[in-house]
């Protein structure tokens, strides 16, 4: 965890799986543990939460091979080993509709999950990036996300629009972080926070935060935002030879199709977005 995952963006997470999953190696010597052992761990996981089983097979992964390239073992017996569980590509977004309910429910859940939430659906940002968002990342230009807290380890601004810089104004400013913990912590207790935003939100087909960035997305293109603009806020690696040349950052393009996401979600949280469809009908 020193080595290699000291800057990683997804560190805490690494080592949250490693005291809840791996407890029971912690006094054991690497080169003890054996390939059969890991396939069981697995298997069993497989059958209650297959993809966390899958999350669970990279991170063991990753460690036998720095094992490896230490020289600590010979060879790593978690070569090979297939994916233990199914993954089905998620579509969920939430409709305008449903969008008006969840952000009533943000706004009871209150801060900090209830601004975090927002932020997700304001930005498109993933619940690392935003969990982590410091008042000295904000400036005028935007927010500037550094790359050990970004996809792929690359940073880049994501513009602020309007309604962003609201949802920001309403943080208390202490400490570092804008969302935080009494004690200037990360926010914890994410799953406490999504039983009782659940709650809230009443009668609706469950979704989680990272389908948040699927709806930003979604209704950007549903307002002609163009897909690599779309690309670029979400920080998607491009495909093909196109990415070695093309070095423009589209900041002026991310910026209004921000804006532009802002002024239609206020129009569904305020319910005109009812009035125009009754009268266009």
């Amino acid at each position: 965890m020193t080595d290699y995952a000291s800057e990683h963006r997804t560190r805490g997470e690494m080592q949250r799986m490693i005291n809840s999953y791996l407890k029971e190696w912690h006094d054991r010597p690497i080169c003890e543990i054996t390939r059969g052992e890991i396939k069981e761990l697995l298997r069993v996981k497989a059958r209650t939460a297959p993809v966390m089983a899958n999350r669970l097979l990279s991170l063991i992964t990753k460690i036998f091979n720095w094992a490896l390239k230490e020289e600590l073992i010979e060879s790593s017996p978690a070569m090979r080993i297939d994916r233990p569980g199914q993954e089905t590509e998620r579509e969920r977004s939430l409709s305008a509709e449903e969008i008006r309910t969840a952000w009533t429910a943000f706004d009871k859940l209150g801060y900090p999950f209830g601004a975090v939430y927002k932020m997700a659906l304001v930005t498109g940002q993933g619940r690392g990036e935003i969990a982590g968002m410091k008042w000295a990342e904000i400036s005028a230009d935007g927010w500037k996300l550094p790359g050990e807290r970004a996809k792929k380890g690359k940073g880049h601004l994501v513009p602020l629009s309007s309604l962003a810089r609201d949802i920001l104004d309403g943080a208390p400013q202490i400490g570092e972080l804008v969302f935080r913990s009494h004690r200037d912590a990360p926010v914890q207790n994410w799953s406490k926070a999504a039983k009782q935003l659940r709650k809230l939100c009443g009668p609706m087909e469950p979704w989680h935060l990272h389908d948040l960035s699927r709806t930003f997305a979604t209704h950007l293109r549903s307002l002609g935002v163009d897909r690599l603009v779309v690309s670029k806020l979400l920080n998607h690696a491009e495909a093909g030879i196109t990415k070695v040349y093309d070095r423009y950052s589209a900041d002026a393009e991310k910026t209004a199709a921000m804006e532009r996401w802002a002024n239609r979600l206020r129009e569904i949280i305020s319910g005109a977005d009812d009035v125009v469809q009754i009268r266009s009908s």
